[in-house]
């Protein structure tokens, strides 16, 4: 089993270090500021969890297909949105097959591609070029390659690098027929410009991931769903074990959509709190990258330092290392009030 190193609170480090978790501000993981909304709250403390969830999330697929404007068809829900990248690789790939990521990105791409045997390819950008990627380059090597499956997390995760549409239909061209182009768009509902990447569907070779726990702030009950053609959703779903997706996720899971308003206030909380980080952060000298994301990279330089640190002082930040960024942190966006307290924790911590 091939471990990934993720954000979110470590009960087992924190009693450690004589910590109380409810006392901990989690900047490590990129969810709706806000946290979970009302409705959400009230729905699933009326779930009825004496049955067994539908195995199939069929009023929750519905609800999705009716504001996506595609057919059910071509929904599959999951336990998070890990649990759909393995299944996909697993459909996808056979022993040998190349397999392309867009790095520095999300760890479980990789764990994914080599649990299924892929033979595994990066095309990685660098910080001189601000994270961003050379699209005809890139869209060369994908032709070269012949990859079956290539992955793009857009926004980007851990830089918020976030390419237009123009940039990734043209890596939907180079990609073809041979291969899916998996686009996932865990960050781009709190995204202050997102665009819809739905039409791109149309081209046949493309899987699009969506992660409700972002944007509604389901972290705990893992929930997320794949768009794609039914060929393709019907091959992962054939992977997937039966009530993978529990009642009280599904319950979260339609609740959450009643609730856009929630989405909409958390977006701008984000860009509000972001502004303030960027202009926090410039002033103590620390280069964090331009991100669309609900979240920004920093270059602190011993980042496993800082993280420790802050930690001391009841913030956890997300350690780069992980991601070969050793010099950077990763802070997710939250309230203002609450990043106020992050800020003070950091000048203390660098003058030390």
């Amino acid at each position: 089993m091939i471990g990934t190193v993720h954000g979110g609170l470590d009960i087992g480090e924190l009693r450690s270090l004589g910590l109380n978790p409810d006392e901990v501000l989690d900047f490590s993981s990129n969810i709706n500021p806000l946290g979970i909304s009302a409705k959400v709250k009230q729905a699933v403390g009326e779930a009825d969890l004496s049955s067994y969830p539908d195995r199939h999330c069929l009023t929750l697929r519905e609800a999705i297909a009716d504001r996506a404007g595609v057919g059910i068809e071509n929904l599959l829900m999951g336990n998070g949105s890990t649990e759909l990248i393995h299944l996909l690789a697993r459909a996808c790939l056979k022993p040998g097959d190349r397999c392309l990521i867009f790095t520095p990105t999300f760890g479980e791409y990789e764990a994914a591609a080599v649990m299924a045997g892929g033979e595994l390819y990066t095309l990685e950008a660098s910080e001189r070029d601000g994270f961003q990627w050379s699209i005809d380059p890139a869209s060369n090597t994908i032709r070269e390659l012949r990859p079956r499956l290539v992955f793009l997390c857009n926004p980007n995760n851990p830089t918020g690098v976030y390419l237009e549409r123009d940039a990734v239909e043209q890596i939907v061209d180079a990609v073809g027929a041979h291969g899916l182009l998996v686009l996932d768009d865990a960050y781009a509902g709190l995204s202050g410009h997102q665009w819809d990447s739905t039409p791109l569907l149309g081209h046949g070779n493309v899987v699009i991931l969506h992660s409700m726990t972002k944007d509604h702030a389901l972290a705990g009950v893992r929930l997320g769903y794949l768009m794609a053609s039914p060929d393709v959703i019907t091959k992962v779903g054939g992977l997937q074990p039966a009530w993978s997706v529990n009642t009280v996720a599904q319950t979260a899971g339609l609740a959450a959509l009643q609730d856009e308003a929630h989405v909409t206030a958390g977006r701008h909380a984000v860009q509000e709190s972001k502004a303030y980080l960027h202009a926090e952060l410039n002033d103590l000298g620390i280069p964090a990258n331009a991100s669309a994301a609900n979240f920004i990279l920093a270059k602190v330089g011993d980042a496993p330092g800082l993280r420790s640190a802050l930690l001391r002082r009841g913030i956890a930040v997300r350690d780069c290392t992980s991601f070969g960024l050793p010099q950077f942190v990763r802070i997710a966006v939250r309230r203002r009030d609450e990043c106020v307290r992050l800020v003070s924790a950091l000048k203390e911590a660098l003058a030390k």
